[in-house]
């Protein structure tokens, strides 16, 4: 309606108007990717629907009875809010500390104490630094690095202790390790146990008791993967599908330097991160 059907002009816009109403095969072709993103943006939204509430009293995994009352706030867990005191409660202290090699030394877990008062610390890419105390004017207290550095990669160091002229290190790419602070010389310890063996996927951090048995954590057994970009393995990559899939897979491990083994105190635990 409204056009003339007599001239040349609106007869074609007739014509085409009348093709385009038909369901032609490819126009059918190329709608099939919207519906498909809708049908299954449908889906999705349905099962949301039936998941459980993640703030209410039901868990997405079966937990038994035991391991939800070590949760926070549960009969045998810490309190929750935790009760800050003594030692814990809330000061200001650090907001007079001096931030040291910020710019030299990158993703340094924590800060060992060598028996001379050394500091020593491990970067992201495996490199060990040393800091000496320096006194200057005044009595002021200042460290500089050591150009000397020994290296305990590849992989990611995280954890670490020192113990006379040994430095125990935990290795997320090859298990427990320690290195000699004098010969740079290096000692795998572990890198698996069980059997048939398991790999130490995720060796995390350490703690040494007076006999100089090694107790030492597995956070995952996703293996940590080098960063296709920055050049160091990555760990945050391994958390974060641990995460995800909700895998309780982090043991508690006891390194023994007698008898040379390593054997499972815990396991079955959710993402340990010490």
């Amino acid at each position: 309606p409204g056009f003339d059907l007599t001239s040349r002009r609106h007869r074609r816009l007739h014509e085409q108007s009348r093709h385009h109403r038909r369901l032609h095969p490819w126009a059918l072709m190329r709608t099939l990717p919207a519906l498909t993103i809708a049908l299954l943006a449908a889906f999705v939204h349905r099962c949301c629907l039936r998941m459980a509430d993640p703030f209410g009293d039901v868990a997405g995994l079966p937990i038994d009875e035991a391991r939800a009352a070590l949760f926070t706030g549960g009969p045998n867990g810490s309190a929750f809010p935790a009760a800050l005191v003594g030692v814990f409660e809330s000061n200001r202290r650090l907001r007079g500390a001096t931030l040291l090699f910020t710019e030299e030394v990158v993703g340094s877990e924590c800060v060992g104490v060598a028996p001379n008062g050394d500091l020593l610390m491990l970067d992201r890419n495996g490199f060990v630094f040393r800091a000496t105390p320096q006194q200057r004017k005044g009595g002021a207290l200042a460290y500089e690095l050591s150009k000397e550095r020994h290296y305990v990669g590849p992989g990611r160091p995280l954890g670490f202790h020192v113990a006379g002229e040994w430095l125990y290190v935990c290795c997320s790419l090859k298990g427990l390790l320690r290195l000699h602070l004098g010969s740079g010389a290096i000692e795998l310890l572990s890198g698996a146990t069980g059997s048939p063996p398991s790999p130490l996927a995720y060796a995390n951090d350490l703690d040494l008791d007076t006999s100089g048995a090694v107790y030492f954590s597995s956070s995952s057994d996703h293996p940590v993967a080098l960063h296709p970009l920055a050049g160091f393995y990555d760990t945050m990559r391994g958390y974060l599908l641990t995460s995800l899939h909700g895998g309780t897979t982090g043991r508690l491990l006891r390194y023994d330097p007698a008898s040379r083994r390593t054997a499972v105190l815990l396991e079955g635990i959710f993402r340990d991160t010490a």
